[in-house]
């Protein structure tokens, strides 16, 4: 029983529905963890999302969970949802296989270059095999979505891109930045709740400041509509160690 949010004219509220808000849902919890790859540095190159799709490669390495990932993330007007994707087997000419997708909700990326927090919660990977991210082409000239990276080509880091999100890829591409975590270290930084639905913390020091909740509804013949469904942010204030308000925007 999958937990979806409602949606006009297409939710029935019948005894499937409405069971699935009061029955236990499957989650997993997903810490800050260890680092296992990244590709940073001082470049400051915004890579259109509007523009083309992206592919970057990384190492898997001395592990074989993938919990999360970051990437560094900019948001230009109102944004655009961005699509994520962990592929195996990718070329030039095949996109290989789709291990798992994530929708990011535009609300949620800053409009500052942040390195922003993506659940993946991947088990059962081969530890020392390479792995790509994939993020899809969305938004516009206004309103879209940069992924940060630098001003040249690293080898060991491979990216790759195309207009659209078919066909195949342009090689050669200048390296974008990204954050590959693994295992249960430190502080809490996702909940993932039933099939589709999760939350990211945030913290200030060691106190949540906020918590992001992203839960998507159910087209027609039970599509995923992942334009639609819960995409809230809630602000936590705090008096010492008491919490006194949550505001939800």
């Amino acid at each position: 029983m999958s937990l979806n949010a409602f949606k006009n004219n297409v939710t029935v509220l019948d005894e499937l529905t409405l069971n699935s808000l009061l029955a236990m849902q499957d989650f997993y919890l997903i810490y800050d963890g260890t680092a296992v790859d990244s590709k940073i540095g001082a470049g400051v190159s915004e890579n259109s999302i509007a523009d083309y799709s992206y592919a970057a490669r990384f190492t898997l390495t001395g592990v074989t969970e993938l919990s999360r990932i970051e990437l560094e993330l900019d948001s230009d007007g109102v944004g655009a949802d961005i699509t994520v994707q962990i592929r195996s087997g990718l070329t030039s000419s095949d996109d290989g296989t789709l291990l798992k997708e994530v929708v990011v909700p535009k609300e949620f990326i800053p409009t500052t270059a942040t390195y922003w927090s993506i659940p993946i919660n991947l088990t059962g990977l081969v530890s020392g095999n390479q792995y790509w991210i994939v993020v899809k082409n969305a938004g516009d000239a206004i309103n879209k979505l940069d992924w940060i990276g630098e001003a040249s080509v690293d080898a060991s880091y491979p990216v790759y891109r195309r207009a659209g999100n078919t066909g195949n890829w342009t090689t050669g591409q200048n390296a974008l930045h990204l954050k590959i975590y693994s295992g249960e270290v430190g502080e809490l930084k996702h909940g993932i709740y039933g099939t589709y639905g999760y939350t990211t913390v945030e913290y200030s020091s060691e106190t949540v400041s906020k918590v992001y909740r992203f839960l998507p509804a159910k087209d027609i013949y039970g599509v995923v509509d992942w334009a639609s469904g819960i995409r809230n942010i809630q602000t936590y204030t705090w008096n010492g160690e008491y919490l006194k308000a949550g505001v939800v925007t």
